[in-house]
């Protein structure tokens, strides 16, 4: 009887080991993903405040807009905390938060080649929409990775609270003018190759 009570204390006492180790693992999980997405939504506010120095930058009138001009103005860097402990997280989703850092890399280049090669008003509207697809691209991993680990919703100020609309309506903007100058282009260059052509007068007869 004394073994058999034995085993069964052992079985209890692991079961009860485990299920602390799993709720400790659980916890971790929760505050690694909480500062996640705290990281995240920091760098999306960050890139709306970009934004409107951009807009401010390309207010300014045409002949002041310089390379001077608009030198601090970028799609903002963006790392992760240091505090982040990616050893609780699963292979997939370390993936896939490390891909966002490498997004936003992407974007941070292609801004500086579109300044070095690029009309100055242009840089201002290009880095205006990449920090606000960097932003939207934000928030919505940071609100992913909060509700799949169980991490407290985000509850925004009144500054915040319309950010991801306002960031929606912008791109939706931003895009529908890009094609209609797209298309306005496709047009100029129609018109001119047919300007272009010589002038053929039918032979007589």
């Amino acid at each position: 009887m004394s073994l058999a009570s034995a085993a069964v204390d052992s079985t209890i006492t692991l079961a009860w080991i485990s299920a602390k180790d799993a709720r400790e693992r659980k916890r971790e999980r929760q505050d690694s993903a909480l500062e996640v997405a705290l990281s995240l939504e920091g760098y999306a506010r960050t890139c709306r405040t970009m934004m409107h120095k951009a807009a401010w930058a390309a207010a300014e009138p045409t002949r002041s807009i310089s390379r001077e001009a608009t030198h601090t103005v970028s799609v903002p860097a963006f790392i992760y905390p240091d505090s982040v402990r990616w050893n609780v997280f699963s292979r997939k989703v370390i993936s896939e938060l490390r891909e966002y850092p490498a997004t936003v890399h992407a974007a941070r280049e292609y801004v500086e080649a579109f300044r070095e090669f690029g009309e100055q008003i242009d840089l201002c509207s290009q880095i205006e929409y990449e920090c606000a697809k960097t932003a939207k691209a934000a928030l919505e991993l940071a609100r992913a990775t909060r509700r799949r680990h169980g991490a407290a919703t985000w509850r925004p100020g009144v500054k915040d609270s319309a950010m991801e609309r306002e960031l929606s309506d912008f791109i939706a903007s931003a895009e529908e003018k890009r094609k209609v100058s797209l298309d306005r282009r496709k047009e100029s260059m129609i018109d001119r190759r047919a300007d272009a052509r010589p002038f053929e007068t039918p032979l007589s007869a």
